[in-house]
């Protein structure tokens, strides 16, 4: 590879724990006697997702950033559920931080974990950050039948592997749809993202066909009945350009989600898409930081 790839600022160490029978792996960072800190990665991502933040935080941190079961080196077989990402974190925050109240940072379906996490084991999270994640946009009630059959019917043709001739060529693909994101950040995840086919053509580490939306969560009034059991501060982190099809394109549900999460603890980080812990990972490390010390958040 000729070109100039991101070089991380700190290493990380990879961890194995047997997690509800499946071989996790837990990626970390920094020295044992410091805070802890857990990072969350969303949907079709890996803990390397996180490099980038973690070179730009300032303070000593242990860092704990697992990859999700079936994402990344994280391998399972069968469907994933949102209820089985609720029970993976529980467990693996008793084997990793045993008996202590954590700091919580997540993105997108890491975030949305971490938050319905926080209202059912309020005591086990000490802070609460959540990264562009505010639930699920539900669905229309006329359409729900639609969606059902059309979900039944999504699991008779999985769908294949995505092909690549090499890592300059997903590199492409991140930045295709992430204009914000530079050619040596996206050659770093491209390369810690991917793996190779027995073929020798290169694909993602994460199965696209493994991702179930159902059963779970479906209305923004059970996602605001678990959230009304958080008693950790709580950060929400938008980015300043919604996500098309999420709940922050829906402004009636975003107002009616925003009305139940405390002004203060919302922000819009400037310049950023979905993927703000790439797009402005300097900022938003100064942003967390001083939520996590207490010191209040940049507006």
């Amino acid at each position: 590879m000729d070109e100039e790839i991101y070089q991380p600022l700190k290493h990380s160490r990879e961890l194995r724990h047997e997690i509800r029978g499946v071989n996790y792996l837990v990626r970390t960072w920094g020295p044992d006697s410091a805070r802890p800190l857990v990072l969350l990665h969303g949907t079709r991502d890996t803990s390397h997702t996180f490099q980038f933040l973690v070179d730009a935080l300032k303070d000593d941190w242990r860092i704990f950033a697992p990859d999700w079961r079936g994402h990344g080196q994280t391998l399972c077989a069968g469907h994933n559920w949102f209820h089985d990402y609720l029970a993976d974190l529980d467990v693996l925050l008793d084997v990793l931080l045993p008996g202590q109240r954590v700091d919580l940072v997540g993105h997108s379906l890491g975030g949305n974990v971490a938050s319905v996490y926080a209202g059912l084991r309020s005591d086990r999270v000490r802070h609460l950050v959540s990264l562009d994640a505010f639930g699920i946009l539900p669905p229309n009630q006329a359409e729900f039948p639609k969606l059902l059959s059309s979900w039944l019917r999504s699991d008779r043709s999985p769908r294949p592997h995505p092909r690549y001739h090499s890592t300059e060529q997903m590199a492409q693909r991140l930045c295709s749809a992430n204009p914000r994101l530079s050619r040596d950040k996206a050659l770093y995840l491209a390369l810690n993202l991917s793996r190779p086919l027995a073929d020798g053509a290169l694909t993602w580490q994460f199965a696209v066909d493994r991702w179930r939306s159902m059963p779970t969560l479906h209305t923004l009034g059970e996602w605001i009945a678990c959230w009304r059991g958080i008693t950790a501060p709580k950060l929400w982190i938008a980015a300043a350009d919604p996500l098309p099809g999420s709940l922050r394109s829906d402004p009636q549900a975003f107002e009616f989600m925003c009305a139940h999460i405390a002004p203060e603890s919302l922000i819009f980080l400037p310049d950023t898409g979905h993927n703000l812990h790439h797009d402005a990972p300097l900022p938003l490390a100064e942003v967390i930081e001083r939520f996590l010390r207490g010191d209040g958040c940049a507006r």
